[in-house]
């Protein structure tokens, strides 16, 4: 249907990033399959190798399932009346509390919103940040995990051939595939690894940055405005986004770490503690 062409991108980039993954591992096992020990028996994957990238990858899906699931808009909330600072929703119309806005993504207001993630078709919000925030901590340790577990094979790509060849193979390795230029195993290296790469440098700036607006206690609109007044000290900060078990949540995305607030009323700052805003220009 037209009104949902722009779920294209979602599925596609999720796709690759997920699949490179998956063929890494499968690239893994059957570079381990060829291997042979000094009697002739077939080498095995070693347990912890795979065991490391399975858990990453692991914890990466699932919290992205929590992370689509756990809705942050105001569908469902009771919204007890207007009041002091509330503002006008004329899409949905309805009042709505401080931080939150309207997604004409989402078509629905969300609660203490932060942006609309376009990788996944879901806002960042009051429920779903923790989960957000878990994602980009795994998905790119595993990114990083995948292209490190490659790099010997990589180096040794890079050692054939031209410097030319070498720059196209890192670049567009699809290219040196139509060309004639490269196997079908040395392509498959090559993408895995480029797509590891691009994704572990674009999840860890996306990670380190959430981390900063998570540790200041704002949004990313806030964190634009010079907002700062939500600023409760770092602990209350990441409790506020990631829970009571705040630091737990790392670990697995079942640990129950209920949030503090409801996503309506917020704590601020007492007057006079607010720290100088950046100026906002015309």
């Amino acid at each position: 249907m037209a009104g949902r062409g722009w779920n294209a991108l979602p599925l596609c980039a999720g796709s690759l990033l997920g699949g490179a993954l998956l063929l890494e591992v499968l690239l893994l096992r059957q570079r381990a399959g060829r291997e042979h020990d000094a009697d002739g028996r077939k080498g095995a994957l070693p347990f912890f190798t795979l065991a490391s990238l399975l858990y990453l990858l692991g914890n990466a899906l699932e919290n992205a399932r929590r992370f689509v699931t756990a809705s942050p808009s105001t569908r469902g909330v009771m919204l007890a009346g207007a009041g002091q600072g509330w503002d006008y929703c004329y899409s949905c119309q309805s009042h709505v509390p401080p931080r939150c806005s309207h997604c004409f993504s989402c078509h629905v207001c969300v609660l203490r919103r932060d942006h609309h993630c376009t990788l996944l078709g879901q806002c960042v919000g009051h429920q779903n940040a923790r989960y957000f925030l878990c994602l980009l901590l795994h998905g790119s340790a595993a990114l990083l995990y995948g292209f490190l577990l490659n790099l010997d094979v990589v180096l040794s790509l890079l050692q054939e051939g031209t410097a030319l060849q070498a720059v196209l193979m890192l670049v567009m390795p699809w290219l040196m595939l139509l060309m004639g230029q490269v196997s079908i195993a040395t392509f498959f290296f090559a993408f895995v690894s480029d797509a590891c790469l691009v994704g572990f440098l674009f999840c860890t700036g996306f990670f380190l940055f959430h981390c900063l607006l998570a540790v200041r206690g704002q949004t990313t609109k806030e964190w634009f405005e010079g907002n700062r007044q939500y600023d409760l000290g770092w602990r209350d900060n990441l409790r506020a986004v990631l829970g009571e078990q705040w630091h737990l949540v790392w670990l697995v995305p079942f640990v129950d770490s209920p949030l503090p607030g409801d996503g309506i009323t917020f704590r601020t700052k007492r007057p006079g503690s607010e720290p100088a805003s950046k100026s906002r220009g015309l």
